[in-house]
This record gives C-alpha cells, sequence and structure tokens, in this order.
C-alpha cells in the first residue's frame, strides 16, 4: 500500500516535471520573442502543460483506473480548472509582489513566481486532487 503510494507520487511528480516543462517552455517563447503579456502566456502554458499531464497520468501514474475516460476527462477538467485558476492569479500575485513597481514587467521575475507557484500548486493541490478525485486510486 504504502509502496503504491510512494510509486504513484513519484511518477505524478514526474509527469508534472514533464508537464511543467512543456508550460515553461511556452510561456518563456510567448513572453520573450512572441512579446505577448505575461498573463496571457501563463494561461496558454498552463493549457498546454495541464493537456501534457493529463495524458501522462492516464497512461502511466494512474494507470490503475477502473473509470471511463470520458469520467476522468470531466474530473481532470474541474481538478485542472482549479489548478489553472491558482497557477495564473498565484504567479501574477507573487510577481507583482515580487517586483519593485508593481507591474512584473522582467521576465526573470515572472518566471520566477511562476517557479514558485508551480511547485506549491503541483504538490498541494494537483497531485492530492487527482489521486483522491480524478483517479480515486
Amino acid at each position: 500500500m504504502i509502496l503504491r503510494i510512494v510509486t504513484q507520487f513519484i511518477q505524478a511528480q514526474m509527469s508534472s516535471l514533464i508537464s511543467t516543462f512543456v508550460d515553461f517552455l511556452l510561456t518563456a517563447f510567448l513572453v520573450k520573442y512572441a512579446g505577448w503579456w505575461y498573463v496571457y502566456a501563463t494561461l496558454l502554458g498552463s493549457i498546454a502543460g495541464g493537456t501534457t499531464n493529463c495524458i501522462i497520468n492516464y497512461n502511466w501514474a494512474f494507470k490503475g483506473s477502473e473509470h471511463r475516460k470520458r469520467t476522468i476527462m470531466l474530473r481532470y477538467m474541474l481538478v485542472w480548472t482549479g489548478s489553472l485558476i491558482l497557477n495564473t492569479t498565484g504567479t501574477t500575485l507573487v510577481a507583482n509582489i515580487l517586483s519593485h513597481d508593481g507591474t512584473a514587467k522582467a521576465f526573470g521575475i515572472v518566471m520566477e513566481a511562476k517557479t514558485i507557484v508551480a511547485v506549491l500548486v503541483a504538490i498541494l493541490w494537483n497531485f492530492t486532487m487527482q489521486k483522491k478525485f480524478v483517479y480515486k486510486t
């Protein structure tokens, strides 16, 4: 039982790292090279990362789920929406706190804030909600 939980946690965190890479890469590209406002870039990065995470977790980390794909998809969308809100508002809040003028225009500040928030959300929200609600394993 404990080994299964630890294994799922490690697999879910590996999935989260891959998803975060997709999220951050897209966010960084949109902010630095496409000139997007960091809030929109964070939103789109979160969508790409969330989609990646759902696919990996369904096929690997929580593969023992007995639920239909449609049920899992609907539950995942609810949890992911919470994650999206937490990541977007959290990044905006932390970036504005870290910036001296409250505008969070510096690329480094945005990515630092995004990192802090992403780690907290991944561990405290995503893993717990996916294990207990989405996949119920």
